[in-house]
């Protein structure tokens, strides 16, 4: 051989993840050599060869690591012309067949060492020819040829020293190989004319696994192969049931030559897949699809690996088939040969995401009739969060259509319609599905109003401790703390807990200090807990009045009556209402102006009820609620409206003001639910 075999094996690329691929190569150059001889009673032998030194006392043989592989066949052998071929690197020798002349070299990627023995007929008599193959020099080593007594030709070829990086990839089970074996080379068995193929492995004591009939027993179901046509050139796809595969996985194998090239997983790809589907009679199998064609046998690479197919040929020429083109039409193939299986779960899966929407998600009831193609793609396992997941997902990419058809509408619609009223009818339909986003915008937004009011009901409960939560974890759930309404979304705070009208204002802080705010000029380092400049919605702000009104929310701790003098609440709202009428206010150019007498405030102190709350509300000369939650009263002198809401009071208004929503999307309604006053006060 006058070639660098070391140089051409480090370029020949095997990964790590296809470490029996050498045998296959073994294997089929049996298969072909048989074909030579022109026999009918053609045979293949595989042994497994395994490591010696693992042998531990009661060890499983078969989790013993693979060493090599001897492969036995009473093919035409290594006669003159085939020993020239093999000497000769990126022969054109089985260019019919599809071969590169490379596939020797990927025994050596993966292997250290390979023997060959062959009888073959040379004339009216035999002779033997024995070498070994390296991957150093020339590769052909010790190399005899010389005459035998033999009555029939045989080849053996021994893959030894299996690679650690290909060893650890490697089955270990002989009837794994053999099931590996028998869907790589499927396509011979298919043809009904495979010579017998048999599997022994000493070490495990198992004999003659018949390759044919597993074959027979485990994937003669099958259809008929279809042909298809993309773009012109003609594909073959054979749909194949395996009922006792090891493959845990849909694929379409894509093969070149009668061997399997590349692979590819189906599950994600095709819709309503499960790991095992049923057929008629209730049997469990893998679904399995072969795809052949000229075009493919044309462009394998030469490692057998790939295939020199662009991925998107038509974006530079239309017509130009690329490797996307080509799955794409697979995939469509096996989508309708696997209908009949894949629609009881299509059914199953359809009824239970009506369930999750009417009980768990109603948010999504308005859009299901848009994102049909979408829930085919969910995974009919998902649970319940990945259900979500997969559905918010669609909302989604169901709203940027949408507005990407709007602007096409317009754009474009009105000009290529053939009628005004074709304009219209498609004008109709692009409106009733915007309606439904925003039904379900509505309904997304009413959860999220009915799980916060759950929430917050558990972060009020008693903690494991005996303790409870501090009133900055109310406050974070009601508006994050240091931050301001520039910085949270609207979506994102719960103002409406408190008062409704909190939610439409200019300018929001939480927990910053006074001087720390655009829309006042002072000096004090207080920092009340929420501080809301009300925004101008009835009339336009004179430059006398930048904002309305400002509101103000201090919160306590939930369950506490241990307070100080310091800690009165109606105190420090009072000193904020002072320091702030000592501040001058910004105009939203930035000039200051001093702040009205006139400016009204309104301040809400959120609290549970105990007996010191209930003594400074008195003395601070608010009134009862007749519902005896909390108290109300205005005080002329700070032109303020005060009110004192307790935690019970506070969830159960919000809980009143949100019942129809969430009846009409037949959410449970926790409004029935007594929520017990504070056991703080004293009676």
């Amino acid at each position: 051989m006058r070639i660098d075999v070391e140089g051409k094996v480090s370029n020949t690329t095997l990964a790590a993840s296809k470490p029996l691929l050498p045998l296959y190569e073994a294997i089929v150059n049996s298969i072909q050599a048989i074909e030579d001889a022109g026999i009918t009673d053609g045979r293949i032998t595989i042994d497994v060869r395994r490591d010696a030194q693992q042998v531990l006392q009661e060890e499983d043989p078969s989790i013993r690591s693979v060493t090599g592989f001897e492969i036995t066949d009473n093919g035409v052998g290594f006669n003159n012309d085939n020993f020239v071929s093999f000497n000769t690197s990126d022969t054109k020798f089985k260019a019919k067949r599809g071969g590169k002349g490379v596939g020797r070299f990927v025994w050596l990627v993966a292997f250290r060492e390979v023997e060959v023995e062959s009888v073959y007929r040379s004339g009216d008599t035999f002779r033997k020819r024995t070498f070994r193959f390296v991957p150093t020099g020339d590769g052909v080593k010790d190399e005899v040829d010389s005459p035998v007594e033999a009555t029939t030709p045989q080849t053996t070829v021994r893959l030894m020293g299996l690679r650690e990086r290909y060893a650890d990839h490697c089955p270990k089970r002989p009837e794994t190989i053999a099931s590996h074996i028998a869907e790589h080379c499927l396509e011979f068995f298919i043809r009904g004319n495979c010579p017998d193929i048999q599997l022994n492995d000493k070490a495990t004591h198992t004999a003659n696994i018949s390759l044919n009939r597993s074959f027979e027993k485990d994937m003669i179901e099958k259809s008929t192969s279809k042909k298809i046509r993309v773009k012109g050139s003609e594909f073959y796809v054979t749909h194949i049931r395996l009922y006792a595969s090891h493959d845990k996985e849909h694929q379409a194998h894509f093969c070149a030559n009668e061997r399997v090239v590349q692979s590819r997983k189906l599950t994600g790809r095709l819709p309503n897949l499960t790991a095992r589907l049923k057929d008629e009679t209730g049997k469990q199998f893998v679904y399995a699809a072969y795809v052949d064609g000229e075009l493919l046998n044309a462009s394998v690479s030469a490692e057998r690996t790939t295939f020199a197919i662009d991925e998107d040929a038509a974006a530079l020429l239309p017509n130009d088939i690329g490797w996307t083109d080509i799955t794409q039409a697979v995939d469509e193939e096996s989508k309708s040969f696997l209908a009949p299986y894949t629609e009881p779960i299509r059914e199953e899966k359809r009824r239970r995401i009506d369930t999750f929407v009417a009980q768990q998600a109603p948010m999504y009831r308005p859009i299901l009739p848009y994102i049909q193609d979408r829930i085919d793609r969910i995974d009919p396992n998902a649970d319940d969060d990945s259900l979500d997941v997969e559905l918010y997902r669609a909302y989604h990419e169901l709203d940027v259509s949408t507005k990407e058809q709007g602007v096409n509408l317009l754009k474009e619609e009105a000009h290529t319609a053939e009628s005004v009223d074709d304009f219209t009818e498609h004008l109709e339909a692009y409106f009733a599905k915007v309606t439904d986003l925003k039904a379900a915008d509505l309904a997304r937004y009413v959860c999220q109003r009915k799980a916060v009011l759950d929430f917050l009901l558990k972060l009020l409960a008693r903690k494991a401790d005996g303790k409870y939560h501090l009133e900055k974890n109310v406050h974070n759930v009601i508006f994050p703390m240091g931050k301001t309404s520039d910085e949270v979304p609207f979506e994102s705070h719960n103002l409406w807990l408190i008062d409704e009208k909190l939610a439409y204002h200019a300018f929001l802080a939480s927990d910053k200090s006074l001087k720390s705010l655009p829309l006042l000029n002072g000096e004090s380092a207080r920092e009340p807990d929420i501080l809301v400049f009300d925004h101008a919605c009835a009339f336009v702000p004179s430059p006398e009045a930048p904002f309305p009104a400002i509101t103000i929310v201090e919160f306590k701790r939930p369950m506490r009556d241990d307070y100080s003098e310091t800690d009165n609440p109606f105190v420090q709202v009072r000193r904020y209402i002072e320091l702030i009428r000592a501040n001058k206010a910004r105009t939203s150019d930035g000039r200051e102006i001093p702040i009205q007498t006139s400016l009204p405030f309104y301040c809400y102190i959120v609290c549970d009820l105990g007996t010191t709350l209930e003594t400074w509300a008195r003395d601070f000369e608010l009134e009862k609620t007749p519902d005896g939650q909390g108290f109300f009263g205005f005080k002329r002198a700070y032109n303020a409206y005060f009110e004192v809401i307790s935690y019970a009071k506070m969830i159960g208004d919000a809980q009143k003001r949100n019942a129809i929503f969430f009846n009409k999307l037949n959410l449970p309604s926790r409004v029935s639910v007594v929520i017990p006053q504070s056991p703080l006060v004293h009676n």
